[in-house]
C-alpha cells in the first residue's frame, strides 16, 4: 500500500477561509477535504492518505523556504511514498502554494510529489511544467475524473 501525505491550504482542510490565511502549518492523521472525496481512488490503486498537512495560504507564501522545509521532513518522517500537493482548484493563492511547493520539493526532496489545480488558475502557466494534474475549477464538472487521476498519478510516480 502507498503512503501518501496530502497538503492543503486552510480553505481545503476545513479550518478555515480568507479570515484564517496566516494559519501556521499544522497536520492531521488521515484525510481532510478533498481527501475524503479521494476514498474510492485509493482504494481502488491500493493506497491510503496517512496524514494531511495544512497551512494558511498566506502564511506559506510569507515563509515559503521555512515551510517547504518542514512539508518535506515531515513527510519524511512519516515515510510517505508520495506528496500530493491540491488540488488548489483555481484558488490563486492557493495554486501558488501548490505550484512553489511542486517545484521546491521536486528540486530539494527525493519523495515523489504531485500538484493539482485548474488550468483556469493563476499559477498554472508558472509551473505547468512540473506535471501538474489538470482539475476542474471549484465547482466546476468533471471533479470526480480529476480526483481518481491525482491518485492514479501519484501512485504512479512512486514506483
Amino acid at each position: 500500500m502507498k503512503k501518501i501525505v496530502l497538503v492543503l491550504n486552510q480553505i481545503q482542510a476545513g479550518q478555515g477561509g480568507e479570515e484564517n490565511t496566516s494559519l501556521p502549518l499544522a497536520g492531521k492523521k488521515g484525510a481532510l477535504g478533498p481527501g475524503i472525496m479521494m476514498e474510492p481512488y485509493l482504494k481502488e490503486f491500493d493506497a491510503k492518505i496517512i496524514a494531511t498537512l495544512f497551512c494558511g495560504d498566506q502564511n506559506y507564501l510569507d515563509n515559503k523556504e521555512e515551510n517547504s522545509k518542514k512539508i518535506a521532513a515531515m513527510a519524511k518522517k512519516l515515510e510517505a511514498d508520495v506528496i500530493i500537493c491540491g488540488p488548489a482548484f483555481n484558488y490563486e493563492k492557493f495554486g501558488e502554494v501548490c505550484g512553489h511547493l511542486v517545484k521546491f520539493l521536486k528540486e530539494n526532496s527525493p519523495i515523489p510529489c504531485v500538484g493539482a489545480m485548474s488550468e483556469d488558475n493563476a499559477a498554472y502557466n508558472k509551473y505547468k511544467e512540473y506535471d501538474l494534474v489538470i482539475t476542474p475549477k471549484k465547482g466546476g464538472v468533471g471533479l470526480n475524473d480529476a480526483l481518481r487521476n491525482i491518485v492514479k498519478k501519484a501512485v504512479e510516480i512512486c514506483g
